[in-house]
């Protein structure tokens, strides 16, 4: 049985979603949330007909609330 996997990597500040590690691109997103939404929903197509897949997700994206951005910009700027 044939393995898919599917990756979710930042690349120059957007998500790259690829599958088998190969250097087709399956879409860009600007966050990893919609990365790696596209992955399970293509891993879940796969399990779907019977076929192995896994999703990698890496570097998780850091969350920053929106006040704590605006401060240390504005601390960055004074």
């Amino acid at each position: 049985m044939t393995e898919n996997h599917y990756y979710v990597r930042p690349v120059a500040g957007v998500w790259h979603v690829t599958w088998n590690d190969s250097a087709e691109l399956i879409g860009c997103y600007s966050s990893q949330h919609e990365a790696g939404a596209l992955a399970q929903l293509l891993a879940r197509h796969m399990r779907e007909q019977g076929r192995k897949a896994e999703v990698h997700v890496f570097e998780p994206e850091v969350r920053t609330p929106a006040w704590g951005r605006n401060r240390a910009a504005n601390q960055a700027a004074a």
